[in-house]
């Protein structure tokens, strides 16, 4: 894959206005990219935008995202940020991007935020969503993961719930690289089936690399009956490489929603009495 190229010809002058903070909600198709993250020999979607800052505001910010999507791996609703000193509204900023953009990135909203905010450091959730074909299909093949054989829904649902809470994900995780904190707390992990659409849906407060592939094809094998449905607890409470063999295809994942403070409704005050 190709890396991103900067259409040469006059830069345009630096923009001389205050500092300010723009926050910027994208949608992507990931499959031409080497995933979020820039990378000097490979194509990515951060580098595409910041090649289109660079050729139409003559700025190089550095571009911060709520989460670093993997190879493949798409978006309804990433969140990144950066400083500039353009003094274009928000509105204008995301048509001046989008028309530059290709077709497969596409910048929901642009708003100016406080200084402060830092799209990863302020986010206190992410939501992703795999989506499994349970029948060949002509139109989503780049969104889905199809499944030849017939899937237990309800063993997977109720393998499903081992998930909720905070727990050690290692044995879900990308062992070659890092992790800074490998105890996550799942709010939500939910699987739907619509018509021929089988879909999973996990929210949690940071995810570990490769560690929503590797539950959904844990949860797979569980569907298929290859697994227990006490497969997915075990891999929690044991320190082992077993679900790495199983990890799901990127094509069926999606960043679903980023959620900050501000995105969760109020707590309704409790009544006088109640417990």
């Amino acid at each position: 894959m190709e890396p991103t190229a900067v259409a040469r010809g006059p830069r345009p002058p630096a923009p001389t206005g205050p500092e300010r903070n723009i926050r910027l909600v994208i949608e992507y198709e990931g499959t031409r990219y080497a995933g979020w993250q820039v990378q000097k020999t490979a194509r990515t979607v951060a580098g595409e935008i910041l090649a289109v800052i660079e050729r139409t505001l003559g700025e190089q910010p550095q571009l911060l995202a709520a989460g670093r999507t993997d190879q493949g791996v798409h978006a309804e609703a990433q969140v990144a940020n950066f400083l500039t000193r353009t003094t274009m509204v928000p509105k204008a900023l995301a048509d001046l991007l989008n028309d530059a953009l290709p077709a497969d990135i596409n910048v929901l909203r642009a708003d100016e935020v406080p200084l402060s905010f830092h799209a990863r450091h302020d986010a206190i959730a992410r939501r992703y969503r795999y989506q499994i074909a349970e029948r060949r299909t002509a139109f989503f093949k780049k969104l889905v993961w199809w499944i030849r054989q017939p899937l237990d829904l309800a063993a997977m649902e109720q393998a499903a719930t081992a998930l909720v809470g905070r727990h050690d994900f290692s044995s879900y995780s990308d062992r070659s690289e890092e992790l800074r904190e490998p105890r996550v707390k799942v709010h939500t992990a939910a699987l739907r089936r619509s018509d021929f659409l089988l879909t999973f849906t996990i929210e949690a407060d940071h995810f570990l690399p490769r560690m929503v592939r590797r539950i959904v094809g844990v949860l797979v094998q569980i569907g298929q009956g290859r697994l227990p449905v006490e497969a997915v607890q075990r891999f929690i409470k044991e320190q082992v490489n077993d679900p790495a063999q199983w990890t799901a295809p990127s094509s069926g994942l999606l960043l679903e929603k980023v959620i900050y403070p501000s995105s969760r409704p109020p707590t309704p005050p409790r009544k006088e009495g109640s417990r």
